[in-house]
């Protein structure tokens, strides 16, 4: 997201069999405004049906830090993400994929309906 003059904030993600979330900054001074969740609901959208992970883990943004781990795990979970911590990334969340009839305007945010994982399935392992 772009002011005239400046980028405010972004999402980085890479899509896949799931789709990873890299990282959401945003600039201090416009945080609080739903611009993180705006771009967090974005890629939901996209994700539509599918699983979408992430690592959520407190990462410097424009040299401020962003939300504290609990308050970020807090914030990821309101939006759908389980905590699926391994062996490699014990900060690691995973919003499960949600059927179709389920999404509503982008994001599953507390009201999906959860598709249970398949035995054996390697998105979640």
């Amino acid at each position: 997201m772009h002011t005239r003059t400046e980028r405010v904030a972004y999402l980085d993600a890479v899509d896949g069999d799931v789709l990873w979330v890299n990282h959401i900054g945003v600039e201090p001074r416009f945080r609080r405004h739903g611009l993180a969740t705006r771009l967090l609901h974005a890629v939901l959208a996209h994700a539509r049906c599918g699983p979408v992970g992430l690592t959520a883990a407190p990462f410097p943004s424009w040299r401020e830090q962003g939300l504290l781990h609990e308050d970020l795990r807090a914030w990821y979970a309101r939006h759908g993400f389980d905590p699926v911590p391994s062996r490699q990334d014990p900060y690691r969340m995973i919003r499960p994929a949600v059927r179709p009839a389920a999404v509503r305007h982008g994001c599953s945010c507390s009201e999906e309906e959860r598709v249970e994982s398949r035995a054996g399935d390697q998105a979640f392992a």
